[in-house]
């Protein structure tokens, strides 16, 4: 069954006023002349107003995640410990839906990777016909379409803690207006076969033993890539934006859109999550496509709205299917 495609924001999908706020802004961006008026009125309501249509709308419903993973060719033991991390959650499993959005992967990888989501109970979107890589683009698709309260996005190589998600949960219900993170801590070289034995076998991931061999990435306590906020807020600021292609900057573009938008960064600062090691692909910083990392950099220094993409924002051009 495929997602359902709509070129608009659904009321029951977000809170009213939210979604309401959301095509006001989108009408007004459509003159260049008005788009610094539309920035303006959107970053003075304030987070005492977020905090209020959050409240009003949300608190009723259950505390339900979505995981919104993005992967291109990454049919390996990294996703398969990225899902495990997810399922084995301290958190209810009723509660937690998980996308993997791929991207464009080779027939062979596409085919394990759809297994893998079927093993661990996640819904599996297959997008064909990408030309180039957007991780934009990819979780866009995911975040879209997410129904539950609250969405966290990640990616294919990513190690969570058991109470990552209940930390989240916690945090967003005592700060509604909250960007969640944690720090993410690089594995090295050396620990990939004692992952890929872990993914092969089945045992149960022993975060604390492989933490003791991390470093922390940039010494960040909050690092942008990985966040969880409202569903809501995702929708409101139309998900990442879809400019951005091959590699970087997108999770910087986003967080700082959040900021403006009235949202506050809440690391979770006991609950790192680890990336796991790989070698550095040709979309890399140094990779080939270097001069479009660079166009990413210089677009990322001049771009301050809130608002990106159009209304079809989350809707590949291929077709996306289950």
């Amino acid at each position: 069954m495929s997602f359902p495609v709509s070129s608009r924001l659904r009321s029951e999908r977000s809170p009213l006023v939210l979604a309401a706020l959301s095509r006001t802004y989108g009408a007004l961006g459509r003159w260049r002349s008005t788009r610094l008026i539309a920035h303006l009125l959107l970053r003075s309501a304030g987070r005492a107003w977020l905090r209020h249509a959050v409240v009003s709308h949300e608190r009723s419903r259950t505390n339900s995640v979505t995981v919104v993973i993005g992967a291109l060719n990454r049919a390996d033991y990294r996703l398969e410990n990225a899902l495990r991390s997810i399922r084995s959650q301290m958190y209810p499993p009723d509660l937690v839906r998980v996308v993997v959005v791929d991207y464009g992967s080779e027939p062979v990888s596409a085919s394990r990777t759809a297994s893998m989501c079927a093993r661990h109970g996640a819904e599996y979107v297959r997008v064909d016909g990408v030309e180039v890589w957007s991780r934009s683009r990819c979780l866009n698709i995911g975040i879209r379409h997410a129904t539950t309260k609250f969405l966290l996005v990640s990616d294919a190589d990513i190690v969570f803690p058991r109470h990552f998600l209940s930390g989240c949960v916690e945090v967003l219900a005592m700060s509604p207006t909250s960007i969640v993170g944690s720090a993410m801590l690089d594995l090295p070289e050396q620990s990939a076969w004692v992952l890929e034995q872990s993914a092969r076998t089945g045992d149960e991931l022993q975060f604390d033993s492989w933490k003791q061999w991390c470093r922390p990435r940039h010494n960040h306590v909050f690092h942008p890539s990985i966040c969880a906020t409202y569903t809501a807020f995702f929708h409101v600021v139309r998900g990442y934006d879809e400019y951005y292609e091959v590699w970087g900057n997108e999770d910087d573009d986003l967080y700082r859109r959040f900021r403006y938008l009235g949202l506050t960064p809440k690391p979770l600062g006991s609950e790192p999550y680890l990336h796991q090691w790989h070698p550095e692909s040709d979309r890399g910083r140094d990779g080939k496509n270097a001069e479009q990392v660079q166009r990413n950099k210089l677009y990322l220094a001049r771009a301050r709205s809130i608002l990106r993409n159009d209304v079809d924002w989350g809707i590949p051009s291929a077709t996306a299917r289950q």
